[in-house]
C-alpha cells in the first residue's frame, strides 16, 4: 500500500470522530503529566466511549500498532527508544521517535483508517535532522514524506491553547 492511498484512505472517512460511539485512541506519549493532561481531555470531548491506549516508547507503540487498529493517535515527537525496564539498558532519547510511529502507522495495514495528531511541547519537530517550526510540520510531513497528518499541535503545559488547537484539528476528522 502507498503512502499516498493511506493518505487519501484516512482523508475520505465520511464519519467524524467526534460525533462516534466508540473511539479508539492511541497516545504515545512519555511525560506522565502531560499524558494525564491529554487524556482527561479527550475524555472530556468525546460524548462516545473513548477507549485509550498508551505507549510510552518507540518499541512498545510499533508492537501494539501491529497487533491493533485505531481510529486516532496522538503521537508526542520526542519520545524514548524502549520502555525501562530491569536488564534491557537504559532506553536513549529519540527527538524524531514519533515520526517512526508515524511511519509505521502509515505503512500497517491496521493503520489505514488511523487519523494522526502530532502533540508536542517543544517549538520545533525535528525532520531530518532540521528543526521545523510546529506550525510549518504538517505541510512539511507532508513534502517530505507524502504523509498527511491530521495536525500538528503545541502542548504548552500552564496554558489552555493546546486544547483549543487539538479541538480544532479533531473538529476537522
Amino acid at each position: 500500500t502507498s503512502i499516498r492511498s493511506s493518505a487519501t484512505r484516512c482523508e475520505s472517512r465520511l464519519f467524524m470522530l467526534l460525533n462516534t460511539d466508540h473511539v479508539r485512541c492511541l497516545i504515545v506519549e512519555d511525560d506522565a503529566f502531560k499524558l494525564e493532561g491529554v487524556r482527561a481531555y479527550l475524555n472530556s470531548v468525546f460524548t462516545g466511549t473513548l477507549e485509550i491506549s498508551v505507549c510510552q516508547a518507540l518499541a512498545s507503540a510499533t508492537a501494539l500498532l501491529s497487533s491493533q487498529t485505531f481510529d486516532l493517535a496522538i503521537i508526542d515527537m520526542s519520545i524514548h527508544s524502549h520502555e525501562p525496564q530491569a536488564g534491557s539498558g537504559s532506553p536513549f532519547p529519540l527527538s524524531s521517535g514519533g515520526l517512526d510511529v508515524l511511519f509505521t502507522i502509515v505503512y500497517s495495514d491496521n493503520g489505514a483508517n488511523t487519523s494522526c495528531i502530532i502533540l508536542t511541547q517543544y517549538p520545533d519537530i525535528e525532520i531530518e535532522s532540521l528543526p521545523i517550526p510546529v506550525e510549518q510540520a504538517k505541510q512539511e510531513i507532508l513534502d517530505k514524506f507524502d504523509i498527511d497528518v491530521a495536525g500538528c499541535v503545541r502542548y504548552l503545559e500552564n496554558d489552555n491553547q493546546w486544547k483549543a488547537d487539538l479541538y480544532s484539528v479533531l473538529e476537522r476528522l
